[in-house]
């Protein structure tokens, strides 16, 4: 078969992705110094399209790569070419996945770009953490006015924007820009119904939000898919930036939206490490009106969720995760407490 060009540019490109894969320093370099070509160029593109193209390329490809193979069987263009067109045609998907978004994997953590060391597990730190965490879940939920949950949208964009512009170069994070909007989902009652409350799509760089969010969940989840836009690949991280832009504005909707957004990793994690005793004083010291919330957010979820599709994309993105390199899976999105108590007081003087 003739190598033509496009199969020396597909090679290059493919190098690149392997050598990212196997090296931090090349994964950093390329989320700090590409990705924010790549990504800014890709939103823009498609910026004046409403609605999600993600998905249509998903659903697209499958069909294109269908079509390939019949196109091949049809013109009896024998197995093995067949096998090699359907080949390259994966290969560019794969690469148009890992260029676009999919080598954040591997760039450098969130501590090592800051010089900051993880904590390990501490008992009278975790306590600490949780019972100031209660006191400002219960404060901030005292203080929401009368409009519950509402502000409006396009100054709370811009809210949330400046805010990752104002972090240190440190971050490593991209820099927002204003074209870049949340997109409508074509299939949201499918999301719904495995529990995905929105993602960032690699091949055009767009962010999907799910229309079921509740009010008081939007904020939260905006800021996190946000954050992977700028780079970050980590659900901890993510989570981290969540909670850190949510809770340092003045808006005390958005100071709310932060504490309440981490309360199922607080209460998760406080579960599994503390006593049950232990566990049942902490759940006493929340305003009983923010577990009434927590429990109708629960139900409400749970009356869309189906089983057999929920466990199918758990166990598909735990091990899409184990296989970019992110150890724990999907428990990665628990370990944002740890990120928290480590580096809250970092970025103390940076919002």
């Amino acid at each position: 078969m003739r190598v033509r060009h496009r199969h020396i540019i597909l090679i290059i490109l493919l190098a690149f992705v392997l050598t990212a894969r196997f090296s931090v320093e090349i994964g950093e370099w390329y989320s700090v110094v590409i990705y924010p070509v790549v990504s800014g160029f890709l939103s823009y593109s498609v910026s004046w399209i409403p609605f999600s193209l993600e998905e249509i390329v998903v659903v697209g490809a499958v069909l294109l790569l269908i079509a390939i193979i019949i196109y091949g069987v049809r013109k009896r263009l024998g197995f093995v070419k067949v096998l090699f067109q359907a080949f390259e045609f994966l290969l560019w998907i794969y690469v148009w996945f890992y260029i676009g978004w999919g080598c954040n994997y591997y760039r450098e953590s969130i501590y090592t770009r800051l010089g900051v060391e993880r904590q390990t597990y501490d008992e009278s730190v975790f306590k600490d953490f949780i019972a100031d965490y209660a006191d400002s879940l219960n404060s901030t939920y005292e203080a929401l006015p009368n409009d519950l949950f509402y502000v409006g949208y396009d100054y709370f964009e811009d809210q949330v924007k400046a805010a990752f512009a104002a972090l240190p170069p440190s971050a490593g994070l991209s820099v927002p820009r204003q074209w870049q909007h949340p997109k409508r989902l074509l299939f949201n009652r499918l999301y719904s119904s495995v529990g995905v409350m929105g993602f960032v799509g690699p091949f055009f760089c767009e962010t999907q939000l799910n229309n079921d969010l509740l009010p008081w969940q939007f904020h939260f989840v905006y800021v996190h898919e946000y954050s992977h836009l700028l780079g970050v690949s980590s659900e901890e991280e993510a989570n981290f930036w969540a909670y850190t832009i949510c809770t340092r504005s003045d808006e005390p909707v958005l100071r709310y939206a932060g504490y309440y957004g981490l309360l199922p990793y607080v209460l998760i994690n406080a579960s599994r490490v503390l006593p049950e005793e232990d566990y049942r004083q902490f759940l006493s010291t929340i305003n009983p009106a923010v577990i009434a919330m927590y429990n109708t957010q629960r139900e409400y979820w749970n009356s869309r969720y189906s089983k057999t599709l929920g466990r199918l994309q758990s166990a598909f993105y735990d091990a899409f995760l184990k296989g970019n390199k992110v150890t724990s899976g999907t428990a990665n999105y628990l370990e944002v407490i740890d990120m928290v108590i480590s580096l809250d007081d970092f970025y103390n003087g940076c919002l």
